[in-house]
């Protein structure tokens, strides 16, 4: 029986000029045909992959993957800019929820996004799947995604596909591989409250958020990574060691996709008046020598186009604009 990854499936996106992979799960050996070629792979544990070379921006093209008999087909596949967004809660903030007008909302058929499922999470908005954007549909994706994708697509044309994986709250121990993040251990009255609030332990342990969605894109290329986080590790102690986390953190994405020197963004943290304390301004400047320290990083800067009131800052269209500038 043959299973493809989510990430490969109608209207999916790959990386131009990256390795074209083609994965997912398969009792037998696998055939993968895609633009004219053909690879067999052996699964490994129950897995394959089938790597073909970097291609030139187009489509649409479809694949083929046949096991024992079966043939499972996906269509409509592109080649273009495929960036992966993840964070917490300003990376998930939707569309609908910013101050973005909804005629602005546009029906696009080549620029897609993917949403990562959250195990944890009541029936998300998104299924787990490509999708074309649609102007009455968009309002659900990332507002940072859309926004950022669109932007995209008027500066450089071409397909373009935005994977968002986020989720609210989140701590970055828990986007660390479990063995990467137990380096980092601080005592609990060190930490920010939301290691331990109730509400979000299914997420916030160690190396949670990595093994049950990050990981699951793997090894997928991509053209670049806008990473949105940091509002849960605002103490001073956490200050201190985020940056050496922050570079974990891109190590790992880059040796997974096999791409060492993989673009990276880094938004740093609006400014927020009621939380303007030590822990907060470390992180700050955390993510802005990341971006001058981590090779292939850009820090971007969001305190001058956000609004200071509010945590979740509802203007979102300078700062995506001002992102899509840096992405390569």
């Amino acid at each position: 029986m043959i299973k493809l990854s989510p990430a490969v499936s109608d209207h999916a996106v790959f990386a131009e000029h990256k390795p074209v992979r083609i994965y997912g799960d398969a009792d037998g050996p696998v055939t993968v045909s895609f633009a004219g070629a053909a690879v067999t792979a052996d699964p490994e544990n129950g897995r394959f992959i089938a790597e073909f070379p970097g291609m030139e921006p187009g489509g649409p093209y479809s694949v083929a993957v046949s096991s024992g008999g079966e043939t499972v087909t996906v269509t409509d596949v592109m080649i273009g800019k495929v960036y992966l967004l993840a964070g917490q809660s300003n990376a998930e903030f939707r569309l609908a929820e910013s101050n973005t007008p909804d005629h602005l909302y546009e029906s696009d058929p080549l620029f897609r996004g993917y949403f990562v499922r959250r195990p944890w999470a009541d029936p998300d908005v998104l299924p787990e799947k490509w999708a074309e954007a649609e102007a009455d549909k968009v309002g659900a994706w990332s507002a940072i995604a859309y926004l950022t994708g669109k932007s995209v697509r008027e500066k450089k044309g071409g397909a373009v596909g935005f994977i968002s994986c986020f989720q609210g709250a989140s701590v970055i121990e828990s986007w660390l591989p479990e063995s990467q993040a137990a380096k980092f251990s601080l005592m609990p009255d060190q930490l920010h409250i939301d290691h331990t609030y109730p509400e979000y332990t299914a997420w916030n342990k160690n190396g949670v958020i990595y093994e049950k969605m990050l990981s699951r894109l793997f090894p997928l290329s991509l053209s670049g990574v806008v990473w949105y986080q940091g509002e849960s590790d605002t103490t001073p102690d956490e200050a201190k060691i985020y940056k050496d986390e922050l570079e974990c953190l891109i190590s790992v994405i880059r040796e997974k996709t096999n791409d060492p020197e993989l673009p990276f963004v880094i938004v740093q943290i609006a400014d927020f008046s009621p939380r303007s304390d030590e822990g907060w301004r470390l992180i700050q400047q955390a993510q802005l020598e990341a971006g001058r320290e981590i090779s292939h990083c850009k820090t971007v800067i969001s305190a001058d186009v956000c609004e200071k009131d509010v945590i979740h800052p509802p203007t979102k269209t300078a700062l995506s604009k001002r992102i899509a500038d840096v992405l390569e």
